[in-house]
């Protein structure tokens, strides 16, 4: 199902079917679940990227990059790391311009740091498609709030459902005063080969007020919704530090 679904995927992405003839927004997008080492916290790891990572960033990479420290806060016991990272570039081709700077000397000493400080056990890569963009933009420094779904298709829907449903869901989301963004996180390299969903749903909020009142409307119906194209569990909520953001620009 995921590899019918990806090359289902690049089909999409290569043809005009979205309602204002443009491509969807997307991004290369990488991922790590990761433990924090023994008598280290998570402020270490954020003094870490603040003292160290972002400086050498700022000097050898040659992309730009924006990343977010996410920590469970909403969560049942099958969530066992302790952070987990996620970044993003324009494109997977500057992904790969980072990933050999980090595997060059000029990252020995950041590297190292790292490893001391953090066991991820895992690494993969995603494709990120934007569904609808945030109205507060992201600010290096700050929280958000992301909520994350496993997904797949209900019967007799697939991607060429999405930019109707995208369009549907974005009208509800206006009505409600929602500030957040929503993306699909499409598995790629690395990832696990027992997901048995389509996609990852990522949905961001500003505060844990937008979040509460968004499953008082949904439960209670106040707005009416969308029907949904989409099978999704419940979702995992994390804390998301934006612990780097510089700079960070769409394409041309």
């Amino acid at each position: 199902m995921k590899y019918l679904f990806n090359i289902a995927l690049l089909s999409l992405l290569s043809l005009p079917v979205f309602s204002d003839d443009h491509l969807p927004v997307s991004y290369g997008m990488e991922g790590y679940q990761c433990n924090i080492a023994e008598g280290k916290d998570k402020d270490d790891v954020i003094k870490f990227v603040e003292k160290s990572l972002n400086p050498y960033a700022d000097e050898y990479w040659l992309a730009p990059y924006n990343a977010f420290l996410m920590t469970p806060f909403l969560r049942s016991e099958e969530i066992d790391f302790d952070f987990a990272w996620v970044g993003f570039t324009n494109n997977h081709k500057e992904l790969g311009i980072i990933q050999d700077s980090w595997f060059s000397e000029t990252a020995t000493k950041t590297s190292e740091q790292w490893s001391k400080l953090s066991d991820c056990a895992s690494q993969g890569y995603y494709t990120a498609i934007e569904a609808r963009a945030p109205s507060v933009p992201f600010v290096e420094g700050e929280t958000t709030y992301f909520a994350v779904y496993s997904c797949s298709f209900k019967e007799g829907k697939s991607v060429k459902d999405l930019a109707e449903s995208d369009k549907a869901w974005n009208e509800y989301n206006d009505k409600r005063g929602f500030t957040g963004g929503v993306w699909r996180w499409v598995p790629g390299p690395g990832t696990s080969n027992s997901f048995e969903g389509d996609f990852f749903l990522n949905v961001s909020y500003n505060s844990w007020e937008e979040l509460g009142e968004y499953l008082d409307d949904a439960f209670w119906e106040k707005t009416p919704r969308p029907e949904s194209i989409l099978n999704c569990d419940k979702p995992r909520v994390y804390t998301a530090n934006n612990v780097r953001n510089r700079p960070f620009e769409v394409s041309e």
